[in-house]
This record gives structure tokens, sequence and C-alpha cells, in this order.
């Protein structure tokens, strides 16, 4: 006899009070569900569709707001997680209906994480899921089933028509909520998915049964009660059609102002709930075997007054002491009224803005007209007399004035560092569209003692509308000095956060993000050298900030296909790096195309693509006879190798190197370094293992051939006029 679900246990977040099962026969629905694979074209699918409700509320800053795509716990959480593995998501609205089949065929899965268990057409819903197990895709679901109730009728359904619904994954849901710790056991967990980043505490915050009952599934945390007999509960499970973590056994909640740690590990568990474990990973992070770094600063505060040198603005400082003494590239943004004479600049802030601008390791950046503060309420800092405010000034106006008025000729601007909250609408997107112009900021990541968690790092973009804001990989000195109120050498602790995204997995590229500000302390000033020395330690390849924008959206629209050998990798524009997670194998450079090489790192494989045209990767178990790039500092053009040896040609800002693999052990070889300067000539020796690693100077470009000597060197490369994938 089945039973509703109660309205008690439901406002406690439970899925029922006590139902009888349903046997094994879900085992039987489930084996009719079609295999998860590829599409007949072989392209994989990489989306993912993040459901929400935004008839429920979120707990922000500026108090409670309905959810929507940025303000929900898929975004707030998982979606970084997601990203790392190769994945886009994208959000929908349920109170809008469910998307019919024809969506549904762009997606790989179907992710929920819901706080509440109230749902339009419970029943409906709960089979619509179903469908999607039944077409192939994986659902998971995290935090409440989201479907235990009619938010119109308040009727609930019987458990048995809810895992009916469910048939597919296997699941029984048999109810016995409790959350009497006294009579609540751990009877198994999963060390390789369970306990992540926090213990349990020995009194476990609730029970209630759900059994598997596909001998397929995996089940990585049993729970039971003392009090009832063959009371084991599965309470976190994946197979192949997706996978389970009930609330309070995904994460952990601090006190606040504290954050968010992870019961379970979401790289394991999604990779396993989505069956991705052998699939490529466009990988942002890594250019050529280096770590990515990049650097953009915001325009506020250029023309404030420092304490570092009597009668200097802090904009002097950050140029003389850091944009002059750092051979990296960096992206200089302005807000335009601040440099201009007619409105609150004067012709010093003028000129020290053109030669920053004009500087050869700098590229330019909007950071608006009047600096708005809050993009949808359409608020700014400054609002003098004759200049409401508009979109379209503060965008496309602000390029306009910087690009007419503070750039040399040839210089354009090439990116938009969004302001103030930076929690933009889609119409300062749409406009950005129409001028060809990457945005990044936002996200505020951080991960180190006082945010101990992956949960506390930023996704790689937001989905606002049809348009997408990139964020940040690192969060600026504003906060790391409690918002420019000290201390003011804060923002030394993000070396922090790059330690801890780089160990034990390399999760992010270094971002060296700040203000103009940070040039009017002496202590924020020791705290910019600080990083930026720790950064030029590490072995990088540094970029524009455009750069990597590029790359994000590489990533976003990068298709994958699965061939007969291998894999083929397309439309992924900027991004050139595919990594291939818990393999010992190398890339088969004889039978894969627009391949430069490989490298490992963490085990994982690191694959690095030529350029933007399509490229086919091949793996094996051991390299094929012939030299490949090993790693590179920077970007790479004009890769020709043959019998005779190999050639190529490095671009950007910076003392450049190149690593070499699959080179005759020990063998003598002729190298030259080709540059604006002339042509030099070495002799240099490959080691034991077949490497060779180069010095190449600091010229931008540089070409690299290197041969046996007495052999014919092999053909260069055509002339490089600039980087490939950058515009004037």
């Amino acid at each position: 006899m089945s039973r509703p679900v109660s309205r008690r246990s439901l406002l406690k977040g439970a899925l029922a009070a006590g139902a009888a099962g349903l046997g094994a026969a879900r085992a039987g629905a489930a084996a009719a569900a079609r295999p998860v694979g590829p599409e007949p074209s072989g392209e994989v699918p990489r989306r993912v569709l993040a459901l929400y409700k935004s008839y429920e509320t979120f707990n922000a800053v500026e108090g409670q707001r309905p959810k929507d795509a940025t303000l929900n716990e898929v975004h707030l959480w998982a979606q970084m997680p997601l990203n790392w593995l190769g994945l886009m998501v994208e959000y929908h609205d349920v109170a809008r209906g469910l998307p019919d089949e024809a969506t549904m065929a762009r997606f790989r899965a179907v992710i929920t994480w819901y706080q509440t268990d109230e749902i339009d057409d419970p029943l409906g819903y709960l089979r619509w899921l179903g469908q999607q197990m039944k077409a192939g895709r994986r659902v998971v679901i995290l935090g409440t089933l989201g479907a235990l109730r009619d938010r119109r009728t308040l009727q609930a359904p019987n458990l048995e028509d809810v895992s009916a619904a469910l048939g597919p994954s296997g699941l029984e849901l048999r109810g016995h909520w409790t959350a009497n710790q006294r009579v609540i056991q751990l009877r198994h967990k999963d060390p390789h998915v369970m306990e992540f980043e926090r213990k349990f505490s020995p009194g476990l915050p609730y029970y209630q049964q759900i059994v598997s009952s596909r001998r397929d599934n995996r089940v990585h945390l049993t729970l039971a009660r003392r009090d009832i007999p063959d009371s084991d509960s599965h309470m976190v499970i994946t197979g192949p059609w997706g996978g389970l973590a009930l609330d309070d056994y995904v994460r952990y909640q601090a006190p606040a102002p504290y954050g968010t740690q992870w019961w379970i590990n979401p790289f394991a568990f999604f990779e396993a709930a989505l069956g991705i474990a052998d699939w490529p990973r466009p990988d942002v992070t890594t250019l050529n075997g280096r770590r990515i770094l990049y650097s953009h600063i915001d325009g506020d505060g250029m023309r404030n007054p420092s304490e570092v040198r009597s009668g200097a603005t802090s904009g002097q400082i950050v140029l003389e002491e850091i944009l002059s003494r750092y051979p990296i590239p960096v992206t200089v943004s302005v807000v335009a009224a601040e440099v201009d004479p007619a409105l609150l600049g004067t012709p010093e802030t003028l000129a020290l803005a053109r030669a920053m601008l004009a500087r050869p390791n700098v590229e330019a950046g909007s950071h608006s007209f009047f600096h708005p503060l809050d993009w949808e309420k359409r608020t700014r800092s400054f609002n003098p007399p004759g200049h409401p405010y508009s979109v379209d000034t503060e965008v496309a106006g602000s390029v306009r004035h910087i690009e007419e008025r503070l750039l040399p000729p040839g210089k354009r601007v090439r990116i938009f560092q969004w302001s103030g909250a930076t929690n933009v609408t889609e119409e300062p997107l749409r406009i950005l569209e129409r001028l060809g112009l990457p945005n990044i900021n936002g996200g505020d990541p951080m991960f180190d003692r006082e945010w101990p968690s992956y949960a506390k790092l930023a996704p790689l973009m937001r989905q606002v509308g049809r348009h997408w804001q990139t964020y940040t990989s690192a969060s600026n000195e504003n906060l790391y000095t409690n918002l420019w109120t000290g201390p003011f050498y804060g923002f030394r602790h993000v070396v922090e956060t790059f330690r801890n995204t780089e160990a034990p997995r390399r999760v992010s590229p270094i971002n060296i993000y700040y203000h103009f500000y940070s040039g009017e302390r002496r202590a924020s000033l020791a705290a910019l050298r600080h990083v930026h020395d720790w950064a030029l330690a590490q072995p990088v390849a540094p970029v524009f900030t455009s750069e990597y924008a590029a790359m994000v959206e590489g990533f976003r629209q990068a298709r994958i296909a699965r061939t007969a050998e291998g894999w083929r990798i397309r439309d992924h524009g900027g991004l050139r790096t595919v990594r291939f997670d818990g393999t010992a194998a190398v890339v088969d450079l004889g039978r894969s195309a627009g391949v430069l090489g490989w490298s490992q790192h963490q085990g994982s494989l690191y694959v690095h693509l030529e350029g933007p045209d399509e490229a086919t990767i091949v793996l094996a178990e051991r390299p094929a006879a012939g030299p490949y790039l090993a790693a590179a500092s920077h970007r790479v053009s004009g890769w020709r190798r043959d019998g005779r040896g190999l050639a190529l040609t490095l671009h950007g800002i910076g003392a450049k190197s190149v690593e070499l693999g699959g080179l005759p052990p020990r063998a003598e070889l002729a190298v030259t370094l080709a540059d604006a300067g002339g042509r030099r000539a070495l002799t240099a020796r490959a080691g034991a293992g077949g490497g060779l690693a180069l010095g190449c100077g600091s010229a931008d470009p540089v070409t690299v051939t290197v041969a046996a000597p007495g052999s014919a060197e092999p053909a260069s490369p055509p002339p490089a006029r600039r980087p490939p994938g950058r515009r004037p």
C-alpha cells in the first residue's frame, strides 16, 4: 500500500516518510535505456543543461533575490569543476517549462541542485528526467530531488510513482526520513569520492532511504538506521544514467561569514556521473605545456596621490615600478572621464595614460567612461552635469574615446573590463558583440587559508541571456585589503590561491589583477612586487588578457568528435590546449594533425595544438620517432618538422624559451636563432632522454631552427608579423 509523502517531511527537505520498496524490477527498466555514446557524426556533446527554479530565493549580499542563471547552486559551486572537466554549462528556468527533444539534442546531461521539493506537475517533471535517461543523456541530481510536491495544489505524489518515473536510474525511494543523529550510522564511504575537503562529523545530519537496484551503479556513501532493519540507504551514487548526491552530503556550509567545503570530490563525482573519463578536455590554464600568466589593471585611482614618492600619482608609480620593470604583457584600462582634462582629468593624467598605453608590453582596455557601480541599477561613480547615464557611452563611447584620444597609431582597445559590481546585463554585452570586443571581470575567486576550498573558485564565465561574461582567474587587491581599508599588504596573499590552483591539479592560470590605486601605498606596492616576483619565478606562458579571453571563447565554441583512431577538435578559436586526465599515453604525431607536441603533468597529458584549424589527436603508448614540442614559453607559429630537423617561431613579450623532445639521445645539434637583430648560430647537445632546452632571447618574434651539424637546415617558417589570432 503506497502512502503520500508527508508535508512535514517535505518541509524538512526529506523525500518521504515511510513507504514500501518496489523491488529490483527497476534494473530491467534501466536496461531498456539506449547506451550513452557519441552522435552518428562522432561528435560528443560537451554541453550540460543546469535547471533552476526562479521561484526559489537566494540569500544574496543585498538580501533575498529570486534565483536566476547566476544566483543558483550549480553556477556558484558546480560549474567550476564541470568547466575544468571540459564541459560547457548552460542554464534554464523550469518555471518557463521543460525543454523539448529538439533543444535537448545539444546536451550531454541535465544537472539540478534545488533547495525545495516544490515544482509544477512533479510526476510530469520526473518522467521528463526519466525520458532524458532513456534518450542516453546523463541526469545528475544534487541536493533535493526537487519534485515531491505540486507547488500549486500542494499534493505529494506516491513514492512508487516517483520511483517508477526515475526507473532507468534503478533508484527506489523508501522514505523513513529522520534527523535523529543517535540512530543514523555510517555503513560505507568511498574514499575516492567522499570526504574530499572535510571529514564527516560524528553526528550525521539526516537520513532518508534510497536504494540502488542497478548492478552497474556505484554506491559511494551508505547510511543506515539503528532502529530499523534492512535500512541501508545509498546517499551518493553514480551510474550509466548519471548520479545522485543528497543534501548535506554534497557540501559542508560553515557558519557565516565563512564559506563552503566539498564533502564529495566534485571532479571524481562528475567525471563518473557524466561518463567522460577518457574525453579530451579543452583547457584554458596552459599554453604549450606552460601555465598561463596574464595580468590586467582596472583604471580606478590612476590620478590618486601616492605616498611612495612626493608629488607622484598612483598611475606614475605603477608605470615606473611595475610596467617598466617587469617584462610581461599587461592589459591596462582607463576610466575615460578620469583622464580627460575636460572632465575629471588634467593634462598630466592625459599624458600619463598615453605614455602607458604606448608601451610595447601594454595592450589597451576600457574600464568604462564614468565607472558604473551597479550595471543593473544604473548607478555610477561619477555624475558630471550634462552627462546622463548611457550604457552606449559607458561601453562604445569609452572605447571610441580611448582609441581617438589616447592610443598611438596602430593600437586599438582590445578588451572591456567591467567596473563596480560587474553585474552586467545583456545590453552592454550586445554592444561589445557589435564591436567585436571580448570582456572580463567578476567571479572573485579565492583558494587560501581563509577560503580553503575549490568551492570559492569561479567558473570560466556566466550566462547573461544569450551572451557570456568572462570571469577573472583571481581576485584583485580590493578584496584582499577589505575594500581598500587595510591591511594594504593584503594582496600578497593572492599567491596562496596561485599555489592551490596549481597543485594537486592545475585548475586556473595565474592572473595578476589589480587597480592603479595599488600605487598609493608603500605596503601595496611591496605586495605588487612580491606577487610579480613570485609569478616570474614560475615556468609560465605570459599572454595578454585579450588572448586569455579568446581562449575562453574557444573553450565555449570547441567541438569534439570521436574518430576511429582518436579525436577530432575544431572550432576552438584561440584555445591551444587539450588535456587528457589519468593517462600515461602520449601523442602519435605521425598519425595526428594540427598538433605541435605534448607534455605530461600531474598524471595528465597536455596536447599542444598548432592553431585554430581542425586538429586530429591520436594517442599511443610510446612516442613515435621524431622531434616534438615539449614546452614553450610563448605562442608558436610556423612549425616545420622534416627529416633534417625542425623550425618554429616564438611570439610575445619577454624572455623566450623552448623545450624539445624526441631528438636523438645525446646528439650534437646545430641551432640558429633569428630575429630582427640578425642570426645567431650555436651548437647544443640533446640530453640522454632526447630532450633539449633552449633560451631564445627577448626579441619578438624569434625564429628557432634545429638540425644535425652538417645537414641542411629545415625549411624556415614564413616571416611572422604578429602572433596568430591577434588583431591590430
